[in-house]
């Protein structure tokens, strides 16, 4: 099959609502009008790619814990040991990003300052340049109040280079705004395409006003995440980086958004109490993608995974990596996830009412389809 074909047929499956098994070879291309999610697996880190209906390009985090003494052990590098987080973040978009974006990102968003989340920013700026850096303290990495102090130095070091580079801006992602990250290329081509801030610096946005659910206390770094709403069409897409059940933000969010979505990253890797009932119920997800880089079971916590399959049995779950010795130590929970080990994209097709989600071979720079699941029908 030429690529030609290989790439209409794609497009034909999403429109036609057939399905067909395209195991081995390589995702085609983004095209135009359609939304790409990618979670890109490094194994060392968590990062997200997305490329929005007219080209616009986003990476939100690029993270590194190589040099991590954790508690557990970390799961095997990806591609190989000889790849850095940020080389096989930079090779991904390279072979992903449209022709209009000239080789460079136009946003790069940092969630919250721990490094399986941004240690590889400035190595990733290295290898492909963006245009804006978005975090949540910009111009002020001096509060007191959300800092984790032991991680800033190279970040803020970053973060002034950056910044006099010529025509660079930095943006202070601010909850509430919907004018922030926009479509850079052609917005009147899509003006169902927008992305909602709600939350960063543990403060929220309910709707109709910024609200504190610390009420001026400290915020622990997790909770401090900025938390946004992607939509497109009928299609939702959740992003709340560690803002999970350690934080008093990710219930307030829930609430603001107010109603079912179709698709999230799943908040602190599925850690410990994360993605609670009320929630839950009010998000219902139909598509769950967690980054998972560590041989231990808290991140995903197994109890929290066995109480969403108990209660949420239609919601497909995936993970970046889960080694057999996990799969083996809890086949009840792992034999019910609907893909593993790899990157996960989850494409939406022009106008947001389905999508589809693949599996890519993460052990080369291929790209390969593992495995393809779909059309599904976006929530109206």
């Amino acid at each position: 099959m030429t690529f030609q074909k290989v790439l209409l047929t794609s497009f034909l499956i999403l429109a036609g609502g057939e399905s067909f098994a395209y195991a081995g070879i390589p995702l085609p291309p983004w095209s135009e009008g359609c939304l790409d999610i990618h979670a890109i697996n490094s194994a060392r880190g968590e990062c997200t790619f997305f490329i929005f209906p007219d080209g616009t390009s986003m990476v939100v985090d690029a993270g590194d814990i190589s040099a991590l003494n954790p508690k557990y052990p970390k799961v095997p590098p990806k591609p190989d040991s000889l790849s850095s987080p940020s080389t096989v973040y930079a090779r991904y978009i390279r072979h992903f990003l449209p022709k209009r974006a000239k080789g460079k990102l136009d946003y790069a968003m940092v969630s919250h300052y721990h490094v399986d989340h941004f240690k590889a920013i400035a190595e990733l700026w290295k290898e492909i340049p963006f245009r804006t850096l978005v975090d949540r303290s910009w111009p002020d990495y001096t509060d007191e109040r959300y800092v984790a102090k032991s991680n800033m130095d190279f970040y803020t070091s970053f973060v002034e280079r950056f910044s006099s580079c010529g025509r660079k801006r930095m943006l202070r992602f601010e909850p509430g705004r919907n004018d922030q990250i926009v479509l850079r290329y052609e917005p009147r081509s899509y003006r169902n395409f927008h992305v909602l801030n709600f939350a960063a610096g543990g403060i929220v946005w309910d709707g109709e006003k910024c609200i504190d659910p610390y009420e001026g206390k400290k915020v622990k770094e997790n909770g401090a995440s900025c938390c946004f709403l992607l939509s497109y069409g009928d299609f939702d897409y959740y992003s709340g980086g560690d803002a999970g059940g350690n934080s008093k933000v990710a219930l307030p969010v829930a609430r603001a958004i107010g109603r079912p979505i179709d698709a999230m990253k799943a908040d602190h890797h599925l850690s410990h109490h994360t993605m609670g009932q009320e929630q839950m119920d009010i998000l219902q997800p139909s598509v769950v993608v967690t980054h998972s880089f560590f041989v231990r079971e808290i991140q995903p916590d197994l109890p929290t995974m066995r109480r969403l399959l108990s209660a949420y049995p239609d919601m497909k779950f995936f993970f970046t990596n889960i080694v057999e010795e996990m799969q083996q130590a809890a086949q009840d929970v792992y034999s019910k996830a609907s893909g593993m080990n790899g990157h996960i994209v989850i494409r939406i097709l022009p106008g947001g009412a389905e999508y589809m989600v693949y599996v890519l071979d993460d052990n080369d720079y291929q790209y390969n389809i593992k495995l393809e699941l779909g059309p599904f029908r976006s929530k109206p």
